[in-house]
């Protein structure tokens, strides 16, 4: 069995990677002797955590990266919401005049396919012209070419000393790319980066050469088969989507009215998280019960929200303006969590030369830096072992 020590950072959006962060921060305390989060072998980033995933690999601590999202000034790493995505005007002005271009051959096809000419039969045709997203992530490319262009990094695979993969979906195929060593090492990781972050719909598709990537969650959400080609013994994965359990005698999401409600009754956005999220924790299952059949001999822990905790889902996958709550709930989650399984979770890391404590652990570590201060809470956790 390889000694080699695997952390898989999932997807999740903006308010998932932060919470990924106040994870890793809370892991950064925990561990007292042998590898920190920046000490891996193998790093497997998909979506929003390959940026995490990247950096880690390419030396950034964790510390640094937390300073950057609390938005500390002249940061050299300083992460704004423009370094991640922008609205553009100009596929939305392609939009509307392919649409006003297209109404006669449009009139035409149905009349010729003998069908009525009505609102919904246009409609069903002119969804094609719609854009392909709604925002672009090449800024957030732009941002992590300049951090990984900075000395003593590395914006290349082939050049980094830690083992880095990126996981995307290639969307006319369905097919998943993975972009690392021994496999595709010839994009930059800034570009790979932005491939695997394309949230569909959201984000338009990012092109590569010939081809069009979404996000790296599309086609699967646990890429275990990946550390395990590389030789790990040892898997950390941290993973912020889990659909919530809305049973409104334990958990409360609220409406503008002020009382508890169904997710149906918030809107269309809370419906498509969760069906998202629901996809998601399901293809994660299946990954997990095939690894376990296929790897009885591989240390596997997950690292997730409880499904009755709503903080993630209420703040939604791409909230910025609320980064502190979701670092300062990551970390309190995460310090529950170490603290309540100590005696399991010390076995288990020590299976990969690594000390852990709980000396250092100290919750509420972020919230001196928000804006209001909102009520502690005890945050629990999952744990699954092998």
């Amino acid at each position: 069995m390889e000694d080699k020590a695997a952390l898989i950072l999932g997807g999740g959006g903006i308010t998932g990677g932060v919470y990924e962060l106040g994870v890793l921060s809370a892991l950064d305390d925990f561990v007292v002797g042998g590898r920190r989060p920046t000490d891996f072998d193998i790093y497997v980033g998909i979506s929003s955590g390959s940026l995490l995933a990247a950096f880690l690999a390419n030396g950034i601590s964790v510390k640094n990266m937390c300073r950057a999202v609390l938005g500390e000034e002249g940061h050299r790493l300083l992460l704004r919401r423009e370094d991640i995505y922008e609205f553009r005007f100009s596929p939305l002005f392609r939009a509307a005049w392919k649409f006003v271009r297209s109404t006669g051959p449009v009139v035409r096809y149905l009349r010729r396919m003998g069908q009525p000419v009505t609102f919904l039969n246009a409609i069903a045709l002119f969804q094609q012209f719609l854009p392909s997203g709604f925002f672009s992530n090449a800024n957030l490319e732009r941002y992590v070419a300049r951090i990984l262009s900075e000395e003593g990094r590395n914006n290349e695979f082939r050049k980094l000393s830690k083992k880095l993969y990126i996981a995307a979906t290639e969307i006319d195929t369905g097919e998943r790319w993975v972009f690392g060593p021994n496999e595709v090492t010839d994009v930059p990781i800034s570009k790979a980066i932005q491939a695997s972050s394309a949230i569909p719909v959201f984000f338009e598709p990012v092109r590569i050469r010939d081809r069009f990537f979404v996000d790296g969650v599309a086609e699967r959400a646990s890429h275990l088969d990946i550390p395990v080609s590389a030789g790990a013994g040892f898997i950390l994965m941290i993973n912020p989507t889990v659909p919530i359990y809305n049973d409104r005698t334990v958990v409360c999401i609220p409406t503008v009215l002020g009382h508890c409600s169904s997710i149906t009754e918030t809107g269309l956005a809370a419906i498509a998280e969760q069906t998202f999220r629901i996809n998601s924790r399901v293809k994660l299952e299946l990954g997990i019960e095939i690894f376990r059949q296929q790897h009885p001999g591989t240390e596997l822990l997950l690292i997730e929200p409880a499904p009755m905790e709503s903080t993630l889902f209420l703040y939604g996958s791409m909230n910025f303006t609320e980064r502190v709550q979701v670092l300062n709930y990551g970390y309190n989650s995460a310090a529950f969590f170490f603290m309540e399984n100590f005696a399991k979770l010390r076995d288990s890391f020590a299976k990969a030369k690594m000390e852990v404590s709980l000396e250092r652990i100290s919750t509420d570590r972020f919230l001196e830096f928000a804006a209001r201060l909102k009520g502690r809470r005890r945050f629990q956790m999952k744990i699954h072992y092998r």
